[in-house]
């Protein structure tokens, strides 16, 4: 079991990643997702308004080797379910070399985009950081945009980004989806984006909502499968360095398949940390919530097979708290909040020892073998936000150690 150790984290400003630039005539919204071995492959994902064939991925190696992936087109959307027709395509990159930086174009007839990079996953033992953020949900070209933008100028050698959920608050318009590939570019096309699933996303908990079984998100993002009997790709684990991330679907019918997919991943994670990412946790950082279901679900599971850090939203607050060894951290990364309460904690057995009201924040997570170091960092402070915690400033910190 790790021991959690409170520390404080200096900081400095490093060289921004490139800027936004167009992606090519006819294609937009590029964005890198991690298949199950991202040490060996990768997913290039994309958009057209219309369907176009005979596009493909083009990898160069450090030393000149060039790899070609043909693309396949997937899920798209349609204006009913997420407000505009966009045609979606895929791509996966194999036969890659662990720790190395490739350059990647997409190459389809009569368009190529200009040159991006990124660089494949170390193996177990090899230290990385990766970088968290809460629900960005509202105005996605605005806070949200701004929080990832620093977030990833600020610590450009950060190999990964994880989202809790709800990146859209009404899936069915079109705008919001847009607005959201904006914010995610250009930090997703250089580096590895991971968001779980949320309740708009799906019209769970939404009403009256169109969304097409989460249409837009499962178009947006391609994620991979494992293996696991009747897994869905909104519940996937991914190996990186020395952590296992494992993502999980709260708001989903099949909580009962997950629990055992959980279970699975936590058992077999032969690295030292387990990371778990999932749009509502175990217990409730708003006063009128109860999050019984995905604690009967989950808590038990989290606990028994040692899982360390479960990184949450959906409560629009910052809230940090342990029970039975597992550290718990819910965030926000948008401009909505609510209010901030420890009640459910109290009622689920867990102690709540870090809050923040009005606060948007980013977690910097930096994975060794045996060390897991978290520190949020203030990205935008709303009207009455407390503590007194300045943009830029690191809000709470600690760290797990084995």
């Amino acid at each position: 079991m790790p021991v959690l150790v409170a520390a404080a984290l200096a900081t400095s400003v490093l060289p921004a990643i490139p800027p936004a630039a167009a992606a090519g005539p006819g294609i937009h919204r590029i964005l890198l997702t991690p298949t199950a071995r991202p040490d060996r492959s990768q997913y290039v994902s994309w958009s057209r308004s219309a369907s176009s064939s005979g596009q493909r991925v083009v990898a160069v190696a450090p030393n000149g080797l060039t790899l070609t992936a043909p693309a396949r087109r997937k899920l798209g959307t349609t204006p009913g379910t997420a407000g505009s027709r966009q045609y979606r395509y895929v791509a996966s990159l194999a036969g890659l070399v662990p720790s190395t930086r490739y350059r990647y174009r997409i190459v389809g007839r009569g368009v190529t985009t200009r040159w991006r990079a990124f660089t494949t996953a170390g193996p177990a033992n090899r230290s990385f950081r990766l970088l968290q953020f809460g629900d960005t949900q509202n105005d996605n070209d605005g806070v949200p945009d701004r929080i990832i933008t620093a977030a990833t100028e600020r610590f450009p050698d950060a190999r990964l980004l994880l989202q809790a959920g709800d990146v859209v608050n009404k899936p069915w318009v079109g705008r919001e989806w847009a607005q959201l590939h904006e914010a995610l570019s250009p930090a997703g096309q250089w580096r590895n984006w991971i968001s779980s699933i949320g309740n708009h996303e799906q019209c769970e908990l939404k009403s009256p909502c169109r969304s097409g079984a989460g249409r837009g998100f499962r178009s947006s993002f391609q994620f991979p499968s494992n293996g696991f009997p009747d897994q869905r790709r909104t519940w996937f684990f991914v190996d990186q360095g020395p952590a296992r991330v494992i993502v999980l679907d709260s708001f989903a019918s099949d909580l009962r398949r997950q629990r055992s997919f959980l279970a699975h991943a936590l058992r077999t994670n032969r690295r030292p940390w387990s990371i778990v990412l999932m749009h509502s946790g175990p217990f409730a950082s708003v006063g009128n919530r109860t999050n019984t279901e995905v604690r009967q679900w989950f808590l038990p599971t989290l606990q028994r097979y040692d899982a360390d850090l479960v990184l949450s939203g959906h409560d629009h607050s910052y809230a940090r708290g342990r029970k039975a060894g597992v550290t718990y951290l819910t965030s926000v990364s948008g401009p909505k909040y609510y209010d901030s309460s420890s009640r459910d904690w109290r009622a689920g057995g867990a102690t709540r020892v870090k809050a923040a009201y009005r606060t948007s924040t980013y977690q910097v997570i930096t994975v060794t073998p045996t060390t897991l170091k978290v520190r949020a960092v203030v990205g935008h402070r709303g009207q009455g936000a407390r503590p007194a915690t300045k943009v830029g400033q690191t809000f709470d910190g600690f760290t797990l150690t084995r």
